[in-house]
């Protein structure tokens, strides 16, 4: 997979263009940056987001239709990019945020010239698993904050679910959109301000908090308990206050979106009006909200 990123890779710190020394990436003033089991490694550690390393590599396949078959992952690209098959076909493109690589999965599937999965988790080792048999999918591992990539670099940027786990939202949307090219396409969904998105604020600085094996424990014995006894009323109270996950995809899937749902350290909620605000204080055009939302468009001019 690291070959495959030699002509795209950029010192995060400089943008000068970097080379392949054995293991390692370096830069012209001689700072270097590893590949570790195939993978690029941008930053020493996972940071912050030490809940979707364990999350993914604990789940690396629950939600990736080639395993699966049930066609879901794609169904969510569709409606939270507006993206075809042909929209991706013979593209760049930057899965910024790739957790287990579920969408660049797909991507690389429908044809895109390049896929190329960031994520500062340490998910890339999932990913890289789930991608190998793409000859045009890569990983790397970087902070969307400071990716190594030099700008105009890809003709498609899509972050799914990821941005509001950032530090800060917008700042990090804005960091993405230099990356385009001319006329490039850039897809986002961030979580919307309502609901069981805003009930989940008020647990998040606990449940953030727990060992992210211990919640998850926790999470694999209370989601099925609810479920079986979702009819009492004292499960109907605390369902009331604590949402889990009900999709009808499997325990499985429940299990991770309820530990998803709790585990981030940041965990930021959006009105679409905001969300179409930073596509347009960055300059881009044909901005459009889509149906699921808080998932919005737009293409640099």
């Amino acid at each position: 997979m690291a070959e495959a990123l030699d002509d795209l890779l950029r010192c995060p710190e400089t943008g000068a263009p970097l080379r392949r020394d054995g293991d390692a990436y370096v830069a012209p003033d001689g700072r270097r940056w590893p590949i570790v089991r195939g993978v690029p490694r941008f930053v020493p550690d996972d940071a912050y987001v030490g809940s979707f390393s364990f999350e993914w590599n604990t789940h690396p396949t629950t939600q990736l239709d080639a395993r699966t078959g049930a066609g879901w992952s794609e169904e969510i690209l569709r409606a939270k990019t507006g993206l075809s098959p042909e929209d991706v076909r013979g593209k760049v493109v930057l899965d910024a945020g790739v957790g287990a690589g579920r969408f660049s999965d797909l991507m690389a599937r429908w044809g895109a010239a390049r896929v190329v999965g960031v994520d500062l988790s340490l998910a890339v080792e999932a990913a890289r698993d789930n991608l190998r048999a793409h000859a045009n999918a890569s990983v790397v591992q970087a902070d969307i904050g400071r990716l190594p990539f030099a700008p105009a670099t890809f003709d498609l940027v899509v972050s799914i679910g990821v941005l509001h786990h950032t530090s800060d939202t917008r700042a990090h949307f804005e960091r993405l959109v230099p990356l385009l090219r001319p006329g490039g396409t850039i897809c986002v969904w961030v979580y919307p301000h309502e609901g069981a998105y805003l009930q989940r604020n008020a647990w998040i600085p606990f449940t953030r908090r727990l060992p992210p094996a211990r919640f998850h424990r926790w999470c694999r014995w209370f989601v099925p308990f609810a479920r079986r006894h979702r009819r009492r009323v004292l499960v109907q109270y605390a369902l009331q206050l604590f949402p889990i996950s009900d999709q009808g995809l499997g325990l499985d899937n429940d299990v991770l979106d309820t530990f998803d749902a709790y585990s981030p350290w940041y965990h930021g909620t959006h009105t679409p009006d905001e969300v179409v605000g930073w596509f347009e204080a960055a300059g881009l055009e044909d901005v459009r909200v889509l149906p699921w939302d808080t998932a919005v468009r737009g293409r640099r001019p």
